[in-house]
């Protein structure tokens, strides 16, 4: 099965209390990243995304880039302090594929370094990445890396 990691857009602190917003670097790189894998994301059965405000806004982009219609879950189990563990049970009780995932650092990473069982490679995660996997099941080290697209530097 293909699992798809997408990390949100580049979205900046400000000394503003409150959730982030995606900045227009973070929507263009966005925009940018999904265009070139288009064919691939067509495909999508379902996307599970964090509730967190930039998450949401960097669905909106996905939505309208890919013109994507199909199932969305906002799941508390992809914020950024949740756990792999709670992914993984989240994941494996949905039988939808190709499926994808929308969340945070480090939490992304963390998935991408479980299912691969390659340390260090999460932080390859930055704003706007993503990431597909060939899957077995979702358990460590039962996943192929097949690519991962990072925003051109601006």
């Amino acid at each position: 099965m293909l699992i798809y990691l997408l990390r949100h857009g580049d979205a900046p602190y400000s000394g503003i209390a409150g959730e982030r917003s995606l900045s227009a670097e973070g929507k263009n790189d966005l925009e940018s990243i999904l265009s070139q894998h288009r064919t691939e994301l067509s495909r999508l059965a379902l996307v599970l995304c964090s509730p967190v405000l930039r998450a949401r806004q960097t669905m909106t982009v996905l939505a309208e880039t890919l013109n994507y219609q199909g199932p969305l879950l906002f799941d508390d189990v992809l914020r950024p302090e949740s756990s792999v563990a709670t992914v993984e049970s989240r994941v494996n009780s949905v039988a939808e594929e190709p499926i994808l995932l929308l969340g945070h650092q480090p939490l992304i990473g963390k998935i991408l370094e479980y299912l691969t069982d390659q340390t260090s490679l999460g932080w390859s995660m930055t704003t706007g990445s993503l990431a597909c996997l060939d899957v077995t099941v979702f358990s460590r080290g039962c996943a192929e890396l097949k690519w991962l697209a990072t925003p051109e530097p601006g």
